[in-house]
Order: structure tokens, then sequence, then C-alpha cells
């Protein structure tokens, strides 16, 4: 069977099977049966950044008023550019928070009808 007809039954490019086959020549099976650790991935937000976020968030004069101000905020103090998602999740998953705010209100609505409304059996 030739190589591009393995890489075909295998759906990966031929290239992939080339180094495959380069690194079984040079390394033989054992290079294929080692588990290579990639390591921690090195977070953007330092340990300087998480604390100032959690003094922010905790203080109640100033608060975040979303993401996007989160977002601005740390770009203004710290000078990094940390994208939207990435500090929504990070700021998900250490604070457990969600920053919310409720929808305003109608200009038109009556407070005394909503009140009457929900005291009827």
């Amino acid at each position: 069977m030739r190589q591009k007809d393995i890489a075909s039954h295998l759906s990966i490019g031929y290239s992939t099977i080339k180094d495959w086959y380069g690194d079984y020549s040079q390394n033989g099976i054992g290079s294929f049966l080692k588990i290579k650790a990639k390591g921690k991935p090195k977070s953007l937000i330092s340990l300087e950044v998480q604390e100032a976020l959690r003094f922010k968030l905790n203080k109640s004069e100033v608060p975040l008023l979303g993401y996007w101000d989160a977002v601005i905020w740390v770009k203004k103090f710290f000078q990094l550019d940390i994208k939207y998602a990435t500090l929504r999740k990070y700021m998900i998953t250490h604070f457990s928070i969600k920053l919310k705010s409720p929808r305003k209100s109608h200009y038109k609505k009556d407070e005394q009808a909503i009140e009457a409304f929900l005291k009827t059996p």
C-alpha cells in the first residue's frame, strides 16, 4: 500500500504520513508510545491583575458595569489587551461571578397596575 493511499484511508495529510514514517525510521516504535507532556499553558492574567480584579469586583463604590467595562479597565490600568471572551471566562471561573445589569423599565409602566394584577387571586 502506498503512503498516499494510507493518508487517504486515515483522512490525514500526506505530509503527516511522511513525518510519521521519518520519525519511525529514526527513533523506532518507542517514539510513538511515549506520552509527550505539553505543559501548562501560561496565563495571560498575572497574579497582580487577578488581585486587582478581585478588589475591584468587591468594591461597591465604583463597580464594573459589565465584562466590556472590565476589559477596558484592565487595558487602561495594566496595558494588557485581553480579549472579551478570555477575560469573561477567567472571571467566571476564578471569581464565580456573572456581571449582569437589569433591563431598563419602560417609562410608561404603571406600578399600581402591576401591584393590583399581582394581588388578584
